[in-house]
């Protein structure tokens, strides 16, 4: 189930309204929408540093409360008709909104916007103006839509969702601007859902953010420029069929070949800087070293599970307790198997030997990994093959004398699948992956 408050600030927007914005902005409609998936995720993880005890959250409300009581969002978009007419600007509105900027990232406001701006492509000026598009649809889901403007229960919504607000935030987006919780963390193989309570003892996985009445934005490019996706289009489908070539016959022969891969990158390694994102949009992958408290360094892609898990080790994760902990989980970005096996392949064996050495690095963590794959073929064998894999993992760190460190392996199946059977490939693949969470 996906987090209920960045639901209610989605459907803040419709189609009519992600128009005027792009009017306003001089961006597509897909433009606006991928950024909406960046500014209402990073304004409540703001907000969420606000809402301790010593934090401003009650100043912030309040200013809320006299500004967006109505929210109205037109009044941000200075009175835009539903002509072509672009919305005129400066208001005192905006002025109003700005404000509230402010006093949610205080003196980090400039490096939020940059961050921001340098991910989407997009002037900082623009992200400013679209974070303040996005505050009447914050400020209405934190307070049911003005019916409850209490500080004391929203500071308790913000800080219990605190970590599914991390997890929103889209790969590749640091989270360093967003609080020292995060600092420097890239979350972008966290799945996170509404926290967790001691009935709901499976561990759940988020569904990527995306605004609602878009379902057909999947099929649509996350490109800057008007033509800018094609190529991206262009090369997903010669990717795919070239896993078409390799795996074809195990995706669609017999039914107990319900997991080909697990790798949110298919690809072999050679070509895993090509990654496919949400959506079959393909992108290059930047190399990297990462460096462990010990002095080694790995060899591993920017963003992908050394990166991410690093730098999670490095932060606080302590304090987010055992609940959030178990709701935390970081995918595998090149770990691949043969085709209805759990046998990794050989070019798999570098990412195996790298959270090995994390482990080693971080001898207080503790980790529990975890098996899924596709809706496609019987589930049985799903279920199966995929605590195969999960074991696979397990034993390998075993074999490296990492096993008390290691609480269980788990295969899920296709449990927490999000795309149905018959979902384009570019989908399903998102859902084939071995996973692991701190504990």
């Amino acid at each position: 189930m996906e987090n209920q408050l960045l639901k209610g600030a989605r459907d803040f927007f419709d189609e009519e309204s992600v128009a005027q914005i792009g009017q306003v902005l001089n961006q597509d409609k897909e433009q606006v929408k991928q950024g909406l998936n960046v500014t209402i995720p990073a304004l409540f993880l703001g907000l969420s540093q606000q809402s301790d005890p010593n934090g401003g959250i009650a100043g912030i409300l309040e200013k809320a409360k006299q500004h967006f009581s109505n929210f109205d969002l037109q009044s941000l978009l200075g009175g835009a008709d539903h002509t072509n007419e672009p919305a005129v600007h400066g208001s005192a509105e905006e002025g109003k909104s700005q404000g509230i900027l402010g006093s949610i990232f205080g003196d980090g406001l400039e490096t939020v916007l940059t961050t921001v701006s340098g991910y989407l492509g997009i002037d900082g000026r623009s992200i400013e103006k679209l974070m303040n598009f996005s505050l009447p649809a914050i400020f209405s889901s934190l307070t049911n839509k003005g019916q409850n403007w209490d500080f004391t229960h929203i500071g308790r919504l913000l800080q219990d969702n605190k970590t599914a607000f991390a997890a929103a935030v889209p790969a590749g987006l640091g989270l360093g601007a967003f609080g020292k919780l995060f600092d420097g963390g890239h979350f972008s193989g966290i799945h996170q859902t509404t926290p967790i309570t001691p009935s709901n003892e499976l561990e759940a996985h988020k569904e990527p953010l995306s605004l609602p009445r878009a379902e057909d934005s999947r099929a649509a490019t996350a490109g800057s420029g008007s033509g800018g996706g094609w190529w991206k289009i262009l090369v997903a489908l010669i990717v795919l069929a070239a896993l078409w070539f390799l795996f074809g016959k195990g995706c669609s022969g017999s039914k107990q070949e319900g997991a080909t891969d697990t790798s949110v990158n298919s690809t072999k390694v050679d070509s895993s800087a090509m990654k496919t994102e949400a959506g079959g949009s393909v992108v290059e992958r930047e190399r990297t070293d990462v460096v462990l408290p010990n002095g080694v360094k790995l060899a591993a892609f920017k963003g992908g599970i050394e990166d991410q898990l690093v730098q999670f080790l490095k932060s606080d994760y302590k304090s987010l307790g055992e609940d959030s902990l178990k709701n935390t989980w970081f995918d595998f970005d090149n770990l691949n198997f043969k085709t209805g096996t759990a046998e990794v392949l050989p070019e798999s064996q570098v990412q195996l030997s790298n959270l090995a050495a994390i482990l080693k690095a971080f001898p207080a963590a503790n980790i529990k990994i975890g098996g899924y794959t596709d809706k496609t073929g019987n589930e049985e064998f799903n279920k199966k093959l995929s605590l195969e894999r999960a074991m696979a993992v397990k034993d390998y760190l075993g074999k490296d004398g990492l096993s008390k460190q290691v609480t269980g392996a788990e295969g899920y199946g296709s449990q927490f699948a999000k795309y149905n059977a018959d979902a384009p490939e570019t989908d399903r693949i998102l859902d084939r992956h071995v996973s692991v969470s701190v504990r």
